[in-house]
């Protein structure tokens, strides 16, 4: 984060099924892209920098993007300066709250984070399938599956269960505390799996969906021990990952 005189917290949400994930990019369509053109507009380009708390991947959604913003310049109506950004964002990213923070806030030292993962195992849903997983298999046991996932909760090393590689394990803490996955079902009858944890490490989250899902398939004793045994770091890593589309960041705390 470079040095700015004044620092604000935005508070956005967006749907991800269009965008590369949270981290600019050439010549793709990213939130932190977008946020980028909307304050170039909205500015005259005047220098300003840019942090997300949570870099979200490829097709995952958020509701509580904590994005910090530092300027040289005092934004003394927050209320005009968010509509104006609105404005100039896309209708797939919205800013929904922005406020002054002090200049040591560090966001992404983060109290908790809130995901969850979204299974529509009843009919197909035209209207919401850009936001859930569609399981075409038979009903879900959610207590069978609650007894699956209550595996990965605690301290473990993730790495077999992530997205990095080998050389970029040492970059990484991949031992990580999961505080609770909680899996029920709402009013519209579709299963929604709450992770509560301080963070995350890539595709984290949609490779333990995956294994979890596997492993209710398979119904096999084997199963719940190959994966008991890789979150010992033992094995080769879990080959299961799962759509991005039914990830949405829910709340990010302080």
């Amino acid at each position: 984060m470079l040095d700015f005189k004044y620092h604000y917290l935005l508070t956005i949400s967006y749907d991800g099924s269009s965008f590369n994930g949270w981290i600019i990019q050439n010549n793709k369509r990213t939130i932190q892209g977008e946020l980028t053109k909307a304050l170039n507009k909205l500015t005259k380009k005047a220098d300003f920098s840019l942090l997300g708390a949570s870099k979200t991947d490829a097709k995952v959604h958020a509701l509580d993007q904590k994005v910090l913003l530092g300027v040289d310049f005092e934004i003394k109506n927050l209320s005009l300066f968010k509509r104006g950004l609105n404005r100039s964002l896309p209708l797939d990213v919205r800013v929904n709250d922005l406020i002054t923070v002090d200049k040591d806030f560090k966001v992404r030292d983060v109290k908790q984070k809130t995901y969850r993962y979204t299974i529509n195992d009843q009919n197909f849903d035209l209207f919401t399938q850009r936001y859930e997983l569609n399981w075409f298999e038979e009903e879900i046991d959610i207590n069978k599956l609650q007894e699956i996932f209550n595996l990965f909760v605690g301290s473990h090393d993730f790495y077999l269960f992530s997205g990095l590689s080998e050389k970029e394990k040492a970059d990484f803490k991949t031992t990580r505390d999961i505080e609770e996955i909680k899996v029920l079902r709402n009013k519209e009858n579709k299963i929604e799996i709450y992770f509560k944890a301080k963070g995350f490490i890539r595709y984290q989250i949609r490779m333990i969906v995956a294994a979890s899902l596997q492993c209710y398939l398979n119904s096999k004793r084997s199963s719940v021990e190959l994966i008991k045994e890789r979150l010992n770091g033992k094995g080769d890593k879990s080959p299961f990952n799962i759509d991005a589309k039914g990830l949405c960041l829910m709340k990010i705390e302080y």
